[in-house]
């Protein structure tokens, strides 16, 4: 196995059952860029792929800092709809993206049978369009716009912080997302948002990134529009 990661053993909340589960050593998360919508690209190996855990006897998954702590509906819902068809299988050691996708597609599957908060589906959907991003695959925006929607209904529905996001930022990504895949104009309405909204003061970087980004949605649009 890669020298970066290791393996530790956590008990299954579901099936109850010590597990092994992967590990990126925390000196190889080195940042090495960061796209618009927030994407982080890694220097020596791909951190992204690692945050799922799936167990393999009962097929439960989650991103790793949310495997702990399920209610005893939650449990049951999984072992229903879940563990009953599960196909015993492991996600030890090394993943390339498409063990990663199938890892979080997973995770999103736990969170639909639990009738999970948008907000948790959003922020699932958001990475596994970055996973295809890595492939270069058409699948990204599919997924973009999962995230975007769930966003928008969390945004509408739910109370910040949203986790760790808070109100601003979260505007900031759906305003991303709107511009991703293609819905200009709307991109545009919550891109002025951000900038008018003196709760964004506290966060002068994001403000620049959201003119920069408004700037870029007006010229696609008008790009757009001519064509």
């Amino acid at each position: 196995m890669n020298e970066l990661l290791y393996n530790k053993k956590v008990m299954c909340p579901v099936c109850n059952r010590e597990i092994e589960v992967t590990r990126v050593k925390t000196k190889a998360c080195k940042v090495l860029s960061r796209d618009t919508d927030m994407c982080v690209h890694y220097e020596n190996i791909n951190v992204l792929f690692y945050d799922v855990w799936v167990c393999g006897n009962c097929g439960y998954a989650a991103l790793q800092d949310k495997f702990e702590g399920l209610f005893t509906r939650d449990i049951k819902a999984i072992k229903d709809n879940i563990g009953i068809s599960w196909v015993k299988r492991s996600f030890l050691g090394e993943r390339d993206a498409d063990k990663a996708i199938e890892a979080f597609k997973l995770a999103l599957l736990t969170l639909k049978v639990r009738n999970a908060k948008s907000s948790e589906v959003a922020k699932v959907c958001l990475r596994i369009a970055w996973l295809y991003r890595f492939k270069k695959s058409p699948g990204e925006i599919k997924y973009l716009k999962f995230a975007l929607d769930s966003y928008n209904h969390a945004y509408q529905n739910e109370r910040f912080p949203l986790d760790k996001l808070d109100e601003i930022t979260c505007m900031y990504i759906i305003a991303e997302l709107f511009r991703r895949v293609g819905i200009f104009d709307e991109a545009i309405v919550w891109f002025s948002r951000i900038v008018a909204s003196p709760e964004a003061r506290s966060k002068p970087s994001l403000i620049d990134m959201a003119r920069d980004q408004y700037q870029l949605a007006k010229d696609q649009l008008a790009l757009a529009d001519s064509n």
